[in-house]
This record gives structure tokens, sequence and C-alpha cells, in this order.
């Protein structure tokens, strides 16, 4: 190439279309999350779980072994062991924590230094801007539901030397995490989108958590009726892992449907409210 004088030259370079405009998006905020402060202790906090259900779907393999009895006790068959993994308050807990973690910010954050307006300057649309930024919390909340899940599947034919796992419940460890996932990012990612303060955000996140669950049982109480279950969400999580597995039948099969039904509705809304904002943002 030869040398060239400083001055002005006509761009040489040729525009080529990209399919996936959000990926630098997301790549950028998969790096920012996991640099965070705390992130470690998170995510190892997060993958006790799985490493307690490791344990014990091993010792289930062998009798002489006397350790987690209750747990062993509880997953002797496949269905109650996934659900029992998807289901515990401690899992949900945790994902809840991640998703305020790493959804918080994503949004909110972009209107608090007013750089939401730069993403859209781009050749960038509002859907792809919400697939990158919505995409970043779905990756670490997957990463800590469906990839522990198969994982579990390979151990566990490991362990037992042979292949026993049901159809439903491999179909039941891709459903389940994704329509969680799918929940708690979209919850986030839309709380996120409506304050520029990131603290707000995740005080909110917590509180709908927890408050749900409170008032739930609390109405429960009062009027000695399980249909304000369906206001706790942990309660529908629980509701929407047993129909999933098909651990429980008759009514708890019906209030299974009934409590996924009412998430994917949630995560709908979610995304109306948040498309509807972004579109005001940007106006």
């Amino acid at each position: 190439m030869p040398i060239r004088e400083k001055g002005y030259y006509k761009w040489e370079g040729e525009l080529k279309t990209s399919y996936v405009k959000w990926l630098p998006i997301f790549l950028n905020g998969i790096k920012s999350v996991y640099k965070k402060r705390f992130s470690k202790f998170l995510f190892a906090s997060s993958a006790l779980t799985f490493l307690i259900f490791l344990v014990a779907v091993y010792v289930s393999t062998k009798p002489e072994l006397k350790m987690l009895t209750k747990l062993v006790r509880m997953i002797q068959t496949d269905a109650t062991l996934f659900n029992a993994y998807y289901t515990n308050g401690f899992l949900l807990f945790m994902m809840v924590i991640i998703s305020l973690f790493a959804g918080a910010e994503q949004i909110s954050g972009d209107l608090k230094f007013k750089s939401f307006t730069l993403y859209l300057s781009r050749p960038l649309s509002r859907l792809d801007y919400v697939k990158g930024k919505f995409s970043i919390v779905l990756f670490y909340l997957l990463a800590f539901t469906l990839v522990p899940g198969l994982l579990l599947i390979i151990f566990k034919i490991i362990f037992t030397g042979g292949f026993s796992v049901s159809f439903r419940v491999i179909l039941g460890v891709f459903i389940f995490p994704i329509m969680l996932s799918l929940f708690l990012a979209s919850l986030s990612i839309m709380l996120s989108s409506l304050s520029a303060n990131a603290r707000l955000v995740k005080v909110l996140i917590f509180v709908i958590y927890l408050m749900s669950d409170l008032i739930a049982h609390m109405f429960q109480d009062i009027f000695k009726s399980r249909s304000f279950l369906y206001i706790s969400i942990s309660e529908n999580v629980k509701h929407f892992g047993e129909f999933v597995f098909g651990t429980r039948n008759g009514d708890f099969y019906t209030e299974g449907l009934i409590s996924g039904s009412r998430m994917v509705g949630l995560t709908l809304l979610f995304f109306a409210i948040l498309t509807m904002r972004i579109k005001r943002v940007e106006v």
C-alpha cells in the first residue's frame, strides 16, 4: 500500500449487512456483568444447588453411602429429581438476585447517562436494542438453570451406566428453565426501562418477589382460598414445575397449567410495556 500524504481521502471500505446487529451489545454486556464487584461470589453461590443435587444423584446410586438421606429420598424418580431441583426456594431466590444483578442497569444506565439515542443513531432498531439488552440477562439466567439441568442428565447417565431419562423429563429440562428465565429477564428489563435509578430498580425487583409471596399467603390465610397463591411468584413457579414434570395430578395439574399461562401472559405484558417505554424515550 502506498504511503499517503495527510489529507482527506475517499473511503475504500465495504459495508456488509449484519443479521446479528445486537451481538456487540450482548458481548459487551456479558463482560460488564462478569467484571462487576461480587459477581464471582454470586455465581459461585448460584452453583451450590447444582453441586448439592449432583452429589445427591451420585449417592442415590451408592446405597452404602449415608449422605443427604432426606434429599435422596425426594429424588427417587427423574421427575421428582428435576422438579425438586428447579422449584427449590434457594435456586429461585438466586435467580431473582441474578436477574436484578445483571438486568437492573441495562436500560436504566443508558437513561441515566443519556446514551439511549446513541444506540439508535447507529443502524440499530428498537428491537435490536431490546434483543441485545435482554439476551445479557437471559444468558446468565440460563447459565444457572438450563446448563446445570443438562449436566445433571449427563452425570445421571454416567453414574447409572444407562440412558433411562424419559422424553418428558428431558423436554421439561428445556421448557422450565427457558420459561422461568424469560419471565425473570423480561421483568428486570422492563423495570430497568422505567427509571434511570438502577438502585431503585434493584429494590423494586426484590420487593416484587418478596411481597408477591407475602401478600399471597396473607390473603390465603384470611379467605381460606388457594386461588390467592397465583399472586405469588414462587408459588406459580412451583405449580408450573409440578405441571411440566408431572409430579402431581388432579387439581394440582390444573393449578400448574394456570400458573404457566400466567407466566407467559406476564412475560408478554412486560415486553409490551418495555416496547412502549423505549418508543416513548426515543421520541
